[in-house]
């Protein structure tokens, strides 16, 4: 990607300026510590090359081997102790030459034989020193080569120490030392830290001074910026005036951006105007931040409730504080639940309301959004469209009571004529017309049950073990005319039912299947959960002539029925007691292949298992 840059503004002078200063100390720091290192080691080993030089002078002036020497001198036949103060007395002067030659040198000999140290003072004769030299010395012979001994710093006061073998004829007759402190080093390296200290710290002095005056200067834009967000959030008309350089892009920029910001604010204010939906949010302090027209009208709002708590907004019986409080700290926000709330006069009004979480793009929680809607007056159309349903569906089953009934009667009545005319009852005639009243008595039964349902009182029961039984009783009486199949999931939750509704639910609708099948067919029985629902799922499945879809619409309908034989409000009945469960069904069938229909019921919750039962 090419970027181009018309012309280097303040922050960029700003960074550079900055850059230079700092790296202008920060390298002459490097340099100069490189410097004063390099220097450290140069004297050093200046020192070094001075010791060497100082030992290959004492070896050259060394004529023979010591024992040579006292010989020469005819003391060969003192005591030891005499003989080295004698050879040490032959030797100082060429230790005084060399130590005038190279001076801050503290150097001798070493006689191996004797285990003495030889300087040219008679008066402190080292004949017993450190055991520390005396190991360098061992190195030194052993080794036959120089040995450079380092103790402590320079900083330290420390000490640079040589050893260097003397050998004559092959053969090891001691050695020579030299010693020097680090007090002339160390003066000269602290002369040098002096000065390189005093120009680092003026660099640093005027870097910091030129930063802190380019910050300055670019503080007081930053805060001439900021003192005018604050004005403009106070007054929107206010534009802020442009800075210099890059500034000046991001004052042009926020200028920009905020009446983006006013635009969209008055774009979403129209719309929250124009809809006839409530809208109303809340902070996580609970205060109302903005509440539409249609939610002040809706709610009779007397004041503006901006800027209040919604528990002084919102009356003591209101069900939006619990909704929005529920979401704001339970994180438990609702959908679609009708409410029914009573407005200024009084009258009841038919709420759908929702609430939300409300998060901003960063996901921290801002507040709740709570949406309702005024469905009154679509409860009362339904309610009229209710009572029309109702009195379609009175005036068929009065037909089909009026078809069931007439069947019956009419064999009834032709008997009846006939023994009016004197014919005696006969056994058959009196099977008739009992049948007949049997018919009667059972279409009143059923029609009963239809219009009152049994009330209903739900527990918590294991559906699996009410399938077994069931089966098993449908194939005592039914099972040498079709195949019962039954699959059965383990560790189902239980389910809240009434035992006996549901029994007579399912014992239907196997009885449909079976009555569906020509010849020996197949009946299966599964049990299962479904997860979407939250549900317990019956499916009982044939294999019989199967449902056109014109029909499959029907089978729940009073009196619909297409056996020869069957008032059709078997699976009527099966329906009302499946609503007073809260439960549902889902049919699916097929012409000569089968019907399966499945049955949901709801699982019992916690309390319910406990022991508590609920009445329908």
């Amino acid at each position: 990607m090419r970027m181009k840059f018309r012309h280097s503004g303040f922050i960029d002078h700003l960074l550079k300026i900055i850059a230079i200063l700092l790296l202008i100390p920060i390298g002459l720091t490097g340099y100069l510590y490189y410097l004063l290192h390099s220097t450290e080691l140069g004297l050093i080993d200046s020192q070094r090359q001075a010791m060497e030089k100082a030992m290959t002078y004492l070896d050259d002036n060394l004529h023979g081997t010591y024992d040579e020497i006292i010989k020469n001198v005819g003391a060969g036949d003192i005591p030891q102790r005499d003989q080295a103060k004698a050879l040490n007395k032959i030797l100082q002067p060429i230790i005084m030459e060399a130590k005038r030659k190279y001076p801050n040198l503290d150097i001798g000999y070493y006689w191996k034989d004797y285990d003495v140290i030889l300087d040219g003072n008679n008066i402190h004769l080292r004949e017993n020193f450190s055991t520390r030299r005396k190991n360098n010395f061992d190195d030194a012979l052993s080794n036959k080569s120089i040995v450079f001994q380092v103790f402590g710093g320079i900083s330290e006061n420390g000490q640079l120490e040589a050893y260097q073998p003397i050998i004559r004829d092959d053969k090891i007759i001691g050695a020579i030392w030299a010693s020097s402190d680090f007090v002339t080093i160390s003066q000269k390296i602290d002369n040098m830290k002096q000065v390189v200290y005093t120009i680092i710290s003026v660099g640093f002095f005027l870097t910091i001074f030129g930063t802190f005056s380019l910050i300055r200067k670019f503080a007081g834009s930053v805060n001439e910026i900021k003192n005018n967000l604050n004005t403009i959030s106070n007054d929107p008309t206010f534009i802020i005036p442009r800075a210099p350089g890059e500034l000046g892009e991001i004052t042009d920029a926020i200028n920009q951006m905020y009446n983006k910001l006013i635009d969209v604010q008055n774009y979403n204010q129209e719309i929250l105007t124009s809809i006839d939906d409530g809208i109303i949010t809340v902070n996580k302090e609970q205060k109302i931040v903005s509440a539409n027209v249609a939610a002040c009208q809706m709610l009779g709002f007397g004041k503006d409730p901006l800027g209040q708590s919604m528990h002084d907004v919102f009356r003591e019986d209101s069900p939006f504080k619990e909704c929005l409080y529920n979401t704001l700290f339970q994180n438990k926000p609702v959908k679609d639940i009708q409410v029914t709330y009573k407005d200024l006069a009084d009258n009841p009004r038919h709420l759908l309301i929702s609430t939300s979480l409300m998060v901003n793009v960063r996901q921290d929680l801002g507040g709740a959004l709570l949406h309702f809607r005024d469905i009154t007056e679509l409860i009362h159309l339904r309610e009229d469209k209710n009572r029309q349903e109702r009195f379609a569906s009175l005036g068929k089953i009065i037909a089909g009571v009026a078809h069931e009934i007439r069947s019956p009667l009419t064999s009834i009545t032709g008997y009846m004529q006939f023994w009016n005319q004197g014919h005696m009852p006969t056994q058959k005639s009196l099977n008739i017309i009992n049948r007949e009243m049997t018919r009667l008595s059972n279409i009143t039964e059923e029609l009963l049950q239809f219009a009152r349902p049994s009330r209903a009182t739900l527990l918590p029961y294991e559906i699996n073990s009410l399938v077994n039984r069931l089966v098993q009783f449908f194939g005592d009486a039914h099972g040498d005319k079709v195949e019962l199949v039954t699959s059965l999931e383990e560790e189902l939750p239980l389910v809240m039912i009434d035992q006996n509704q549901i029994e007579k639910v399912l014992w239907n609708i196997m009885y449909n299947a079976f009555q569906s099948i020509e010849g020996k067919g197949k009946l299966e029985t599964t049990t299962f959960y479904d997860k979407t629902k939250n549900m317990v799922g019956i499916s009982i499945k044939d294999n019989g002539c199967g449902m056109t879809e014109g029909n499959l619409s029907k089978i729940f309908e009073p009196f619909f029925t297409t056996k020869m034989k069957g008032t059709g409000l078997g699976l009527a009945i099966a329906r009302e007691i499946l609503e007073s469960h809260k439960g549902e069904y889902e049919v699916e069938s097929k012409v000569n292949v089968g019907t399966v229909i499945k049955v949901f019921l709801p699982i019992a919750e916690r309390g319910e298992i406990n022991g508590e039962s609920t009445c329908y």
